[in-house]
């Protein structure tokens, strides 16, 4: 059995375990689950081929409650917390690139690995979204050993407020749109980034909504702003078949 190691950026515990089961849905019980917090000093991050041991792949998720921006001052703890875990995970990070190790980055994720590749990621009000929205494959991503089988257009789930500001280098992207640039992108071969989140079901993002203040727009329901997303659901599964 293949072994999969997630990373959590999430301090509230409820939000920790929450996430933990939407992955256990995800990979639909047949990995073995290896959890582990972007906040726990503890780890040898700055071994990664400790970190690495007896792991497959990795999967760098997301956060509702740290930005690199977000439209907070610079000293805000969300942001200044956002740095430190780049800081403790960069050295993972960039060896998983060198290495062309099976990654699939998820929202915040994606934006570590934009910020470990030396791109801004940015408080950008045209691209900035919560809810499900379409998402478009490129010509490479019609090629792509992950996403060709996908529809051309399907749905994601997205719920970020930052955005890369430029395609990181020897980045390929796969999937954009119109209020997302870099909806789905390709590093060497078996390292992938999405802005949006294949883990989550409509019902997860609207409980999210619901323990992430600030998110929602105000005056919004939440109903109305999200759609079924299943060919977006099945890219995890595929991700551990075909790229781990």
């Amino acid at each position: 059995m293949k072994t999969i190691l997630i990373l959590q950026s999430r301090r509230r515990p409820e939000m920790v375990a929450g996430e933990q089961e939407e992955y256990k849905r995800a990979t639909k019980g047949e990995v073995e689950l290896r959890f582990v917090s972007t906040l726990d000093e503890s780890q040898p991050w700055q071994e990664p081929q400790k970190m690495l041991e007896g792991v497959d792949g990795v999967i760098l998720g997301g956060s509702g409650e740290f930005d690199f921006d977000g439209g907070r001052t610079n000293d805000d703890p969300a942001r200044t917390t956002s740095q430190e875990i780049l800081a403790r995970v960069k050295p993972l990070v960039l060896y998983m690139i060198e290495r062309d190790f099976p990654l699939l980055g998820i929202c915040y994720g994606h934006q570590i690995v934009g910020e470990v590749l030396g791109v801004r990621v940015v408080h950008d009000e045209v691209q900035k979204k919560i809810g499900s929205y379409p998402v478009t494959l490129t010509d490479a991503g019609k090629q792509d050993s992950l996403f060709h089988d996908t529809p051309e257009t399907f749905i994601g789930q997205y719920g970020h407020k930052d955005s890369l500001s430029a395609l990181p280098a020897g980045a390929v992207v796969l999937a954009s749109s119109a209020v997302c640039k870099t909806s789905a992108l390709r590093f060497g071969t078996h390292a992938y980034t999405t802005q949006f989140h294949p883990e989550l079901t409509p019902e997860d993002v609207m409980r999210k909504l619901q323990n992430s203040p600030g998110y929602l727009p105000e005056g919004v329901e939440v109903d109305s702003i999200i759609k079924p997303s299943s060919d977006s659901s099945e890219l995890i599964p595929r991700f551990i078949e075909r790229i781990v």
